[in-house]
């Protein structure tokens, strides 16, 4: 586990900063008067993530591989990252929706169903199970694709 210390930080890290941009949606009024730009605000945590793995991957660099670090054990820092904060994903969701905002899933099916969504396309859309997959599934494929971008901009130019 040791050899993997540094992905596990940066995973509560990830975990961290997720459940305080889920808090700062709710506080800026994403969650009811703006629900509606919801999605779109949700999607810029996005470029958050591509950062937390440029972070990750100069600690692992400097701190693990003392400054040379190739494009494949960048890849493999950043896949090892991906799958610690696919497995923290299901408690930060359950954190999120049981603390930081209850009435989530109902406040997103009241805005769908006023755009004309049926209620239940939209019930299976905003549940707890769907949104735990699809933070699984999120946090292994765009972890993957981040690990790969942030591994060839951090890796070390005389390595290949």
């Amino acid at each position: 586990m040791n050899k993997f210390k540094i992905e596990f930080r940066w995973a509560i890290y990830y975990t961290f900063l997720s459940i305080l941009w889920f808090q700062l949606e709710k506080s800026l009024g994403y969650h009811n008067q703006n629900i509606d730009n919801q999605p779109y605000i949700t999607n810029l945590f996005y470029v958050i993530i591509f950062f937390i793995y440029i972070l990750q991957l100069s600690d692992k660099k400097k701190n693990y591989f003392k400054g040379i670090m190739t494009w494949q054990q960048g890849l493999i820092s950043g896949v090892v990252l991906s799958v610690f904060a696919m497995i923290l994903s299901p408690f930060a969701f359950y954190f999120k929706l049981k603390y930081v905002n209850p009435e989530f899933f109902q406040q997103m099916i009241n805005a769908s169903t006023s755009r004309g969504i049926k209620l239940e396309n939209a019930e299976a859309v905003f549940n707890l199970k769907a949104y735990i997959t699809l933070g699984i599934v999120d946090c292994l494929s765009f972890g993957i694709i981040f690990a790969a971008l942030a591994s060839a901009i951090i890796k070390s130019k005389n390595t290949k």
